[in-house]
């Protein structure tokens, strides 16, 4: 993957609003979500831009290695990254689930949606970092056409009264959307810590992701406006029912959702690839199997149609995001200090 762009990072970026971010980051401020959309996506991307440091301090080394050569805070720094890999093939297979079961196959068992969305993510992951590139950047610009489609298409329905009055939200929730962005946009990046350090336009693909996803909260807030905005369980693709193509062709929300399930894939593939690469390497295919497993039965048993549960890893998501991306930039910045010593 050396000298490639950070394509991957494109979908890793959005991954955790499609269900989860933005439904949770509007509860907090409405209308005025946009804004500390805004503010938040520049937070994270002081976050994104210490993974970057990260990815260049490694030089020709592999994560892998790096983590090796340090003795306890290198196995602290792996179990934080083991950990973070784990929550996020958590949430990616939870949404996708849940997506799925409530929209598309409401009477087919959990195991039958997750089994092929697994299988193929394993078969990719397996296939290393080079092959989750070619496969990212196969799906980019296919991803990035849906995403300005849906954007431009949902334009016509807007209603400017949805934005007035602005900035009337209370600070104190201001606070959570803007944390709560900047912890959701920034958290899947702690995989691309298995970059190599020649990558190119890591923070150009960050701040391309998270605008589309800013442009979709506004376009969101403008047509449900902040009554509606809170009912629904997914309105990005609730806001794509609108959607009527050439003044005739309805029913399309299933086509332009695809660049959503483009994000849930790729971060579900790189999740599993950076499991298998942090585990003991001598029974690396097992173990990694075998966490995916218990992942499956967990979403079958604990979260299928369980609001409660549901709600838990729902209102965590801001504060695991933020807590992960927090500890794994100190942690390796104490490696790297301790390095230079």
């Amino acid at each position: 993957m050396k000298k490639e762009n950070a394509t991957i990072l494109f979908f890793l970026t959005r991954s955790l609003f499609f269900g989860l971010g933005i439904s949770l980051i509007c509860k907090y401020t409405n209308k005025d979500t946009y804004i500390g959309a805004i503010i938040g996506m520049f937070l994270g991307l002081l976050i994104i831009l210490g993974y970057r440091h990260i990815i260049r301090s490694k030089k020709d080394k592999s994560l892998s290695q790096i983590l090796s050569e340090n003795k306890i805070i290198g196995i602290v720094t792996r179990i934080i990254i083991l950990l973070g890999s784990v929550c996020l093939l958590l949430y990616t297979l939870l949404i996708y689930e849940i997506f799925v079961s409530s929209f598309l196959l409401p009477t087919t068992p959990v195991f039958m949606i997750l089994i092929p969305w697994i299988l193929l993510s394993i078969y990719c992951a397996w296939g290393g970092l080079t092959l989750i590139h070619r496969v990212a950047s196969s799906l980019f610009p296919i991803g990035l056409i849906l995403s300005i489609l849906s954007i431009v298409s949902i334009v016509g329905n807007f209603d400017t009264y949805n934005f007035l009055p602005i900035l009337t939200a209370k600070p104190t929730s201001l606070f959570l959307t803007i944390i709560s962005f900047a912890g959701i946009s920034s958290f899947p990046g702690i995989l691309t810590l298995h970059f190599p350090s020649t990558v190119k336009n890591y923070a150009k693909y960050y701040l391309l992701s998270t605008f589309l996803v800013v442009l979709a909260i506004f376009c969101i807030n403008g047509v449900f406006g902040e009554v509606l905005v809170n009912v629904f369980r997914f309105p990005e693709y609730m806001v794509l029912k609108q959607v009527i193509l050439l003044d005739f062709i309805e029913k399309v929300e299933n086509i332009l959702s695809i660049a959503w399930a483009f994000d849930l894939f790729i971060t579900a593939t790189f999740s599993i690839y950076s499991i298998k690469t942090l585990v003991p390497q001598k029974h690396s295919s097992g173990i990694t199997i075998g966490i995916i497993a218990i992942i499956a039965i967990l979403i079958d048993r604990l979260f299928d149609f369980n609001y409660i549960n549901e709600l838990f890893i729902y209102y965590a998501l801001p504060f695991v995001s933020l807590g992960f991306s927090i500890i794994t930039i100190l942690l390796f910045l104490f490696i790297l200090r301790k390095k230079k010593t």
